[in-house]
């Protein structure tokens, strides 16, 4: 049988909106042995071509492929090589799993009955024996987003499998790409981030950096451990006491024994406690539309030249990557402060203020060890 061609439509929309997959070649049935294994006597060459082809489009898994692929059936051998890219990928990872059962759950099939063992006849049931090579790319616009994750992901991965019981395994790395992560109710930059693929498809192991901006002290929380398994750790350069790294990455300073910093640490402490469900703040944060609030001391001088302290709190909001605006309001006084913040790089930072007095700073950064 010569295939001129077969085309499948993309998930969705009318026909020609979701892409095209194409499939020609040839098929051929051999003669043989009627106890031969069906499968053994089928002989297939085909190619595959998909132009924008959308493999899924729901709300939460939006997968758009293009890229070529070579198919061939001898012997019972599925080969199977060739490319894909992802022109389009959002994927939304739920915050909790599906439910499982436990280990000492034991499900028992019923025995197949003559029906049954005669439909499975070992010359019917030889299996094909997959062996893949396919290069995967996630192109441009690859989104992920969930367990306070939000990054555009970068890289190359292999799809290998070889033999009939061996599962289908991913090679390669993945980077992150402008992304950032929500943890102890502050949105970081991820600096660093790479998710390593070594055998299973949904268990790479994690390297993630990700810090606090528009701070003197580089302070952030690192991840490592696996998908399934990850550990989340303070991270700070130079090296902190967890209390300081802690104080530095909720209230933007040095600790110290103000009551309004123990409200701060104790948000940390609930934020750990409530898991990978909803944090207390996270409702505030969204009925907002913000990314910070926070409460902390402000140094003021007097008019007799004596210095004092006072509460505030303040609001921020992360416009873009490197465009981020606060709002900082005395709880004593009548005045507040209106910041700015835009980072021309990793050294340089512009930074505008109006309020009490209004200026504008260039702010240059480095470290001494």
């Amino acid at each position: 049988m010569e295939i001129a061609e077969f085309a499948l439509q993309g998930a969705g929309g009318a026909a020609g909106v979701g892409g095209k997959l194409a499939v020609s070649g040839s098929a051929d049935w051999l003669p043989g042995a009627p106890q031969a294994p069906l499968v053994s006597r089928l002989r297939m060459a085909l190619d595959a071509k998909a132009q924008g082809f959308r493999v899924s489009a729901r709300a939460d898994q939006r997968l758009v492929l293009s890229g070529n692929l070579i198919a061939r059936l001898v012997d019972a051998r599925l080969t199977l090589r060739g490319a894909l890219v992802a022109d389009q990928a959002l994927f939304v990872l739920p915050d909790d799993t599906a439910p499982k059962l436990g280990d000492d759950v034991v499900v028992r099939q019923a025995k197949p009955g003559p029906a049954a063992k005669a439909a499975t006849a070992p010359r019917l049931v030889q299996t094909v024996i997959p062996d893949l090579n396919i290069t995967l790319d996630p192109g441009a616009n690859f989104q992920l987003q969930g367990h306070g994750i939000s990054t555009r992901l970068a890289g190359l991965l292999t799809l290998k499998a070889e033999g009939r019981d061996a599962p289908p395994r991913l090679t390669g790395e993945l980077r992150t790409v402008n992304g950032t992560y929500r943890a102890y109710g502050q949105r970081l930059n991820i600096e660093e981030g790479t998710l390593r693929f070594s055998g299973a498809y949904d268990n790479p192991a994690l390297d993630i950096r990700a810090l606090r901006p528009n701070l003197t002290q580089v302070v952030g929380v690192q991840v490592g451990g696996t998908a399934q398994l990850p550990v989340v750790r303070l991270y700070s350069d130079p090296d902190l006491p967890d209390a300081d790294k802690l104080s530095w990455l909720l209230l933007g300073r040095a600790s110290s024994n103000a009551g309004a910093e123990a409200a701060m640490l104790q948000q940390a402490a609930l934020a750990l406690l409530s898991g990978k469900g909803a944090r207390p703040m996270d409702g505030l944060y969204n009925a907002l539309g913000l990314d910070e609030v926070s409460l902390g001391q402000t140094a003021t001088t007097n008019l007799d030249g004596s210095s004092s302290t006072e509460a505030t709190v303040k609001l921020g909001k992360r416009i873009s990557r490197d465009f981020y605006v606060a709002y900082e309001r005395s709880l004593a006084g009548a005045m507040g402060t209106f910041y700015v913040f835009y980072d021309l790089s990793k050294r340089f930072t512009l930074r505008g203020e109006s309020g009490a007095q209004s200026a504008v700073d260039l702010i240059f950064t480095t470290r001494y060890d």
